[in-house]
Formats: C-alpha cells, sequence, structure tokens
C-alpha cells in the first residue's frame, strides 16, 4: 500500500488507508501530500475526535510523552472489549463517540465473534427470502377470511402488495425511532450494564465506523427486533394483515441497511441521492451525533427537527 503521509505538530503520519473514508472526500486531501496540515486543520475547525483518529495513523507512537494523553489507553485493544466498556464509566461517551481505524473484538471465543459480524451480502440472503415468505403466508390467510374469500387472485394480489408497500413505508420511522431513541441513549456513567449494552447495540459502530463486518446487523440480533414488531403488531391486527405488513418492514429494513453499506463504502456521484446521504451520514458519525438519525431517508429528520444542514460547496467530493 503507497504510503501518502502529512505532518501533524511535527509528528509524521501515513493516512493513505482513511482517504476513502475522508468525510470531505479523497480529492481534498490529495494536495496536501506530504505537507503540513496543522493549520488547515485549525482552519477547518476539526473535532476533538478527529485529532484522536489522526493518532491512529501516526507512524511513531510516543507512548512516553507526558503532554499527550492517550485516550485508547483506557482500553486494552489485545483483549475483548465488552468485558471492558463498562469500566470506563464517565469517560465511556467521549471514547465511543472518538472513532479508531482497527478491528475490534467483542468475545473471546470465536464462535461467539462469528455471529457478531456480518458480510453485507449476508442480510438480503437472509430476509428476503423470509418476507417472501411471509408475504406467502400472510396470502394463504387472506383468502380464508369472508369477503376475501370470494376476489379473485388479482384483487387479492394487489390487496397484498399494498400492504407490504404499506410495511416498507413505515420502516423509515422506525429506522428513525430505533436510530435516535435506542440507539443514541446515553448510558449513566454509574451503570456498567447499561455502558455495556449500549456499546453492544450501536456504540461499535461509532467506534470502528470503518470495519466492514460491522456495518450491518447480525440475522440473530435483528431476528429479535422482528419478532418484538410480529408480536406488537398482532395486538391490534389480524394475523392476515400483520404478515405483509411485516414482509414490506423486512424489505425496508434491507433496503436500509444495504443503504447504509453503501454509504461507508460506497463512492456516489455528485448530485445523486446517495451523494447527498453520504454527506449527511458522515456529518452524523464526525461531527453531529445528536442530529441526523435517518440514514435511508433524512424525511423523519425534518419532522422531528433534528436534521443536519449540509453547507455549499464549491467543488465536488470523490471517494475513490
Amino acid at each position: 500500500m503507497p504510503e501518502f503521509l502529512v505532518k501533524h505538530r511535527g509528528k509524521e503520519h501515513d493516512v493513505n488507508r482513511f482517504l476513502h473514508f475522508h468525510p470531505g472526500g479523497t480529492n481534498t486531501l490529495r494536495s496536501f501530500k506530504n505537507c503540513d496540515i496543522t493549520a488547515q486543520l485549525e482552519k477547518t475547525h476539526h473535532s476533538a475526535s478527529a485529532y484522536e483518529l489522526l493518532k491512529d495513523y501516526r507512524i511513531k507512537k510516543d507512548t512516553n510523552d507526558p503532554t499527550e494523553f492517550d485516550l485508547e489507553s483506557l482500553v486494552n485493544w489485545d483483549k475483548p472489549m465488552l468485558w471492558q466498556v463498562g469500566s470506563l464509566g464517565a469517560d465511556y461517551n467521549r471514547w465511543v463517540l472518538s472513532p479508531v481505524d482497527r478491528k475490534l473484538r467483542l468475545f473471546q471465543l470465536d464462535f461467539m465473534e462469528f455471529l457478531t459480524v456480518t458480510p453485507w451480502y449476508l442480510v438480503p440472503s437472509v430476509w428476503i427470502p423470509m418476507s417472501l415468505y411471509l408475504a406467502y403466508c400472510g396470502y394463504c390467510r387472506l383468502i380464508l377470511i369472508p369477503p376475501f374469500d370470494n376476489y379473485n387472485f388479482t384483487t387479492i394480489s394487489v390487496i397484498l402488495t399494498l400492504l407490504v408497500i404499506l410495511g416498507f413505508f413505515i420502516w423509515p420511522l422506525i429506522e428513525y425511532s430505533v436510530h435516535r431513541w435506542i440507539f443514541h441513549f446515553e448510558p449513566p456513567s454509574n451503570s456498567p450494564i447499561l455502558i455495556t449494552l449500549h456499546f453492544t447495540i450501536h456504540g461499535l459502530h461509532h467506534k470502528v465506523p470503518f470495519d466492514s463486518q460491522r456495518l450491518l446487523f447480525p440475522p440473530a440480533a435483528a431476528a429479535l427486533v422482528v419478532s418484538f414488531f410480529y408480536g406488537l403488531l398482532r395486538l391490534f391486527l389480524p394475523i392476515c394483515v400483520t404478515l405483509p405488513l411485516v414482509a414490506g418492514g423486512i424489505l425496508g429494513y434491507v433496503a436500509y441497511d444495504l443503504t447504509h453499506f453503501y454509504l461507508h463504502y460506497g463512492s456516489p456521484n455528485e448530485g445523486s441521492y446517495f451523494y447527498h446521504m453520504k454527506r449527511y451520514h458522515n456529518q452524523h458519525h464526525f461531527t453531529n451525533h445528536q442530529n441526523g438519525f435517518g440514514i435511508s431517508s433524512p424525511y423523519w429528520d425534518y419532522i422531528f427537527d433534528t436534521a443536519i444542514k449540509l453547507k455549499q460547496l464549491k467543488y465536488r467530493l470523490q471517494w475513490r
């Protein structure tokens, strides 16, 4: 891998691995190769987490420098992280919102660790067949209930399709609500259990946002969420309606998860919807953690006044 060296406060860093993930695009960094970026970082008001991330790319790490506190010294990266984060206490929030470019291990046992990583193709492979199966079950139930038992195949199919579409468009509200009020709840500093829970469900993604194996929800965990919403709908709706609604919601979830992966690893063209959403999601990760909870769509951010206003740029960003 070729080097891309920059200097900051007299120390050299190789940021080549970070070029593709830089929120401002690859092209904004090219002119700074072999340059001192200290003044530029101050001029552009980079966040404290950006300075912490820069340390990860430092070529010579001085562990004996008394003037510089290493935030990552609070944990041992050579050991499973799940059993350490609860002891961070008041330091947890600052630590988890300071991203690093490292591989994170949750469990010591390989089998347990395997259940926590998710390649992107696993999500559609598991959930699209499940969605089709639930829609089919909904159809089988619907044709047994009066007056639908007298309707022809085309009419039943239209009704079923409309229910699936409704479920699909309900998903963005679920996405927003879960992301804002569950994933981004701030655990009390005196509760190791809640800190560990927060880290497990979402904090780890903010800590290692460049890990392609931890961008999507593992199927086992997603199944619990699907089961919860299925049970909730069954309290109010007949099963013939619940099944296609859940089928549509699952398709919405698949679209969301794949969109999320693309926003991190894709290179959308200027002017496209995904170009806007990549900039939007980067702001959520690196600058404005308490806003921008929509990932597949910013619609509900505007409704709940948590939208992030993106700056007008004089140039187009590239992530290639």
